[in-house]
């Protein structure tokens, strides 16, 4: 419900955000951390950026990774849409804020298209 009211609010304001992950299953988040071993990433490297099964926002439900028209592929490069500035401004208003960014006290790199809902909207 979180979610809809956001993405409806962007929409009026035409802002087009686009949901490209949210819930997740600690077999998923298993799984997410095999596929990038398997491809050769070193698993401490892998820890910065994709949380250890069990330890996922995305586990609660609460957590959504957010892209934009053109910009799918959860990179940094999502800070510099119209659809981040839009989250800057505006998601805290609807409970959403982003979990990591830059320099973070978790120490996990940096993901703009990472946001959590936290609490109800405020009015």
């Amino acid at each position: 419900a979180a979610w809809k009211r956001l993405h409806a609010a962007a929409r009026h304001d035409g802002v087009d955000l686009i949901a490209l992950s949210g819930f997740r299953s600690i077999a998923r988040q298993t799984e997410l951390i095999r596929s990038h071993l398997r491809r050769g990433r070193r698993l401490d490297d892998l820890l910065r950026f994709v949380a250890a099964p069990g330890c996922s926002e995305h586990h609660t439900g609460r957590a959504i990774d957010i892209g934009g028209p053109g910009d799918t592929k959860l990179a940094e490069s999502f800070a510099r849409t119209p659809a981040f500035r839009w989250l800057r401004r505006r998601a805290a208003r609807f409970g959403f804020r982003m979990s990591y960014p830059q320099n973070n006290h978790n120490g996990f790199g940096y993901e703009p298209w990472h946001w959590c809902w936290h609490r109800s909207a405020q009015r």
